[in-house]
Parts: C-alpha cells; sequence; structure tokens
C-alpha cells in the first residue's frame, strides 16, 4: 500500500485548494438563485408545473448548498492536517490512509475500515 509523505504535500494542497474554489462557487451559486426568485404578486396566473418545477429545483439547490457546505469543512479540516503534518493519518486509528483512497478524496479523514465503521453506525441511527 502506498501511502502520503510530506512531500506530496504541494499536489494535495493544490487539490484541495481547487476544491474549495469549486465549493465555494457552489454556494455563491445558490445563494444567488435564492435572491434571484420571482416575487409571485396574487394577481399573477400560476403554473402549478411550474410551480412544482420550481420547488423541485430550491429542494435540490439547497441539498446540493448542504452537500457543499459540510464537504467545504471537511476540506478546510484537510488542509488544516497538512498544516499540522497529521495529513494522511487516519483520525480514528492513526494508521496511515491508503494513497489511492487519498488522491480520489483528497479531505478524507479516515482510513477505509474506520470510514466503513462510521458509515455503518450512521446508517443505524437513521433506521431508528
Amino acid at each position: 500500500m502506498q501511502v502520503y509523505d510530506s512531500t506530496q504535500a504541494a499536489r494535495f494542497t493544490q487539490l484541495l485548494t481547487q476544491r474549495e474554489a469549486e465549493l465555494r462557487a457552489i454556494l455563491a451559486a445558490t445563494g444567488d438563485l435564492a435572491d434571484a426568485a420571482p416575487d409571485m404578486t396574487p394577481r399573477e396566473v400560476v403554473d402549478f408545473k411550474d410551480l412544482a418545477i420550481e420547488e423541485t429545483q430550491a429542494v435540490v439547490d439547497e441539498a446540493k448548498a448542504e452537500h457543499a457546505g459540510v464537504e467545504l469543512q471537511q476540506i478546510l479540516a484537510a488542509r488544516h492536517r497538512l498544516a499540522d503534518h497529521t495529513y494522511g493519518q487516519c483520525l480514528d486509528c492513526g494508521d496511515a490512509i491508503d494513497l489511492r483512497r487519498l488522491t480520489a478524496l483528497p479531505a478524507t479523514a479516515f482510513c477505509t475500515a474506520c470510514q466503513s465503521i462510521h458509515e455503518q453506525e450512521h446508517l443505524a441511527a437513521t433506521r431508528r
């Protein structure tokens, strides 16, 4: 298994910075969409299909913004771990995170085994 070492810091800093910019753009765009919503007056003719589409889009935009916000927090935490030289170590068990996992998910804080445990716990909590 290949693991992260400090010689790769610049590469991962670039990946995290790029993704942070993308997430901030998503958050800015979803905020702008909410502000640009048309002002409905009581005299306007309402097409219920258009309203349904707008409501659906609003729900999708809200979920997209929420996901972007969570991922942005993960990105910022990963950048902090880079700065304090703990990047690439699982926050739970302390083992090295596989480099392939870090490349695919640069903000990941957990090795595959610990991530699986977190997902199982989350799934069990949502079923209650």
